[in-house]
């Protein structure tokens, strides 16, 4: 995925701002806005949120509901869709891929004539390191 790319055709500015908080997102499994604020001082609050946004409008990254926590976010990838595990003693986020999981979703779903725009898994559990 290259932003410069995806910026262009959208016919929007490549700015150093939207190109770096990329860079920083393709490092990180989920994140948060805090994060990106932690990391960016010199950008404002204002611009975090501005680019979140254009980049959630320009399915760059979606949100990833968690109860536990605000709200988080990831980078989209439509070859690697995946579901998440975490472990309620050390916090470990753990992603899996499910071809069985998600062709039975979509099938329940058909049935239901449900369209899904998308869809989001999260089992809570113990990992193999703190069992």
């Amino acid at each position: 995925m290259n932003i410069e790319n995806i910026l262009k055709e959208s016919n929007l500015r490549v700015t150093k701002e939207r190109v770096d908080m990329f860079k920083f997102i393709k490092t990180k499994h989920i994140f948060t806005y805090n994060d990106i604020q932690d990391n960016f001082k010199n950008i404002s609050r204002s611009s975090i949120f501005r680019t979140l946004n254009l980049f959630l409008e320009l399915l760059i990254i979606r949100k990833v509901e968690l109860w536990w926590t605000a709200i988080s976010y990831e980078l989209v990838d439509e070859k690697h869709h995946h579901e998440h595990m975490k472990c309620e003693k050390c916090d470990t986020i753990i992603s899996f891929h499910s071809e069985n999981i998600c062709n039975k979703i979509f099938q329940e779903a058909k049935k239901m004539w449900f369209h899904i725009k998308s869809h989001n898994i999260w089992i809570i559990g113990t990992c193999k390191k703190c069992s």
